[in-house]
C-alpha cells in the first residue's frame, strides 16, 4: 500500500509563491491576491522553512528576485496548482464533460493561419474549456514549457532537446514565393541555383533563417538577404510588391497580402528537407486529461487544414 508522507506546505502557500514570483514585489502580489503584505510575507517564510531553501532574495528598495532554488521550484509549483485546479474542476463538474484552462503557446510565424481555427473548432465542441494563449519565438515557447507557464506549444521541430517531447503532426516541405510577374513564376518548379542571383527577402527568425539558409548548401552558396523581417506577413508583402523572393513552409489558402498585392507559390525541383509541425510539451510532466484531448484534436485539425489547402 502506498504511504503518503505528511506535507508541510499548503496550496495557498504555493499560490502566494507563484504570484509573488511573477510579480517580484510583495506590494504587487498583495494587490493581485487581495491579501495583506504581512500575510504573504509570513506564508512565504513558512514555505521556505518547510522546503529548507530560500526562494527569494529580498531587496529593501528594489523588490524581490528569485534564487536559483526559487526558479527551479517555480515550474513545479505551477504544475501542481494546475493539477489541483483540474481536480477541483473535475470533482465539481463530473457530468459536464471536458473543462479547465489550457495554457497554449504557438510559434508566432504560424499563429495567424493555425491558432484561431483550432481554438474556434475545439471550443465549439468543448464549451467548458478556456485558453490562455501565448505567441512567441521558439526560445520563448521552450522556456514556457520548462517553467510550467505553458501546457503545450504548436511549433516546428527546431532546437529541441531531450527534455521536450515532440509529436510530429505533418511534414511541411519548403516552397518559394515570388512576385506574380517574376520570370520564375512562369515555371512549374524552381531550382535552388536559379535563385542565387535574385534578391532574397529573408524571414528573420532565429532558427528559421538558419534552416532556410542550409537548403542552399547543396548548391555551394548561401543567398545574402536584400531585405529581412521577423513578420511573415511583411515578408509576403515585400515579395508581392516585387522586392524579391522568399521561402516559407506553412501552406496558405490565399496568395493575397493585406495591401491587396499578390504573390505566386512554386515548389522546388529538389527534394529538400522539410520541417515537421507538431505539438511540444515538457516530457517530465504528465498532461492533464483536457490537455491530452486537445493535443489529439490539434493533430487532426492541422492535418485537415493541410489537406484543404492542397499541400
Amino acid at each position: 500500500m502506498f504511504s503518503y508522507r505528511h506535507l508541510h506546505y499548503t496550496l495557498r502557500q504555493l499560490r502566494y509563491f507563484v504570484v509573488t514570483a511573477e510579480a517580484l514585489s510583495f506590494t504587487a502580489a498583495s494587490k493581485l491576491l487581495h491579501i495583506s503584505q504581512p500575510s504573504i510575507s509570513t506564508a512565504l517564510a513558512e514555505l521556505e522553512s518547510s522546503f529548507g531553501v530560500q526562494l527569494f532574495v529580498r531587496h529593501h528598495a528594489a523588490g524581490l528576485s528569485l534564487t536559483q532554488a526559487g526558479r527551479d521550484l517555480l515550474g513545479l509549483a505551477r504544475n501542481l496548482l494546475k493539477s489541483a485546479e483540474e481536480l477541483q474542476t473535475a470533482a465539481g463538474e463530473m457530468n459536464t464533460g471536458m473543462s479547465g484552462v489550457i495554457a497554449l503557446g504557438c510559434l508566432a510565424s504560424i499563429a495567424p493561419p493555425v491558432l484561431p481555427m483550432i481554438l474556434a473548432s475545439f471550443i465549439a465542441e468543448h464549451a467548458n474549456v478556456a485558453f490562455d494563449t501565448h505567441e512567441g519565438s521558439q526560445e520563448e515557447l521552450l522556456r514556457g514549457l520548462r517553467d510550467g507557464s505553458l501546457d503545450l506549444a504548436l511549433t516546428y521541430d527546431l532546437a529541441l532537446v531531450d527534455d521536450i517531447e515532440f509529436t510530429s503532426v505533418v511534414e511541411l516541405p519548403p516552397y518559394v514565393i515570388l512576385p506574380k510577374l517574376h520570370k520564375l513564376a512562369r515555371v512549374r518548379s524552381v531550382a535552388l541555383a536559379s535563385l542565387l542571383d535574385e534578391p532574397y527577402v529573408m524571414l528573420d527568425l532565429a532558427h528559421s533563417r538558419e534552416y532556410f539558409a542550409t537548403l542552399f548548401d547543396t548548391v555551394g552558396r548561401r543567398p545574402l538577404p536584400a531585405f529581412r523581417s521577423s513578420q511573415p506577413e511583411v515578408v509576403r508583402g515585400m515579395v508581392a510588391n516585387g522586392l524579391g523572393y522568399s521561402i516559407l513552409n506553412f501552406p496558405l489558402k490565399s496568395t493575397h497580402t493585406v495591401d491587396g498585392s499578390q504573390y505566386t507559390i512554386r515548389p522546388f525541383k529538389e527534394d529538400l528537407r522539410p520541417l515537421n509541425l507538431g505539438i511540444a510539451r515538457l516530457a517530465s510532466v504528465q498532461p492533464r486529461q483536457v490537455v491530452h484531448r486537445f493535443a489529439q484534436f490539434c493533430a487532426m485539425a492541422i492535418s485537415r487544414h493541410r489537406t484543404s489547402v492542397g499541400a
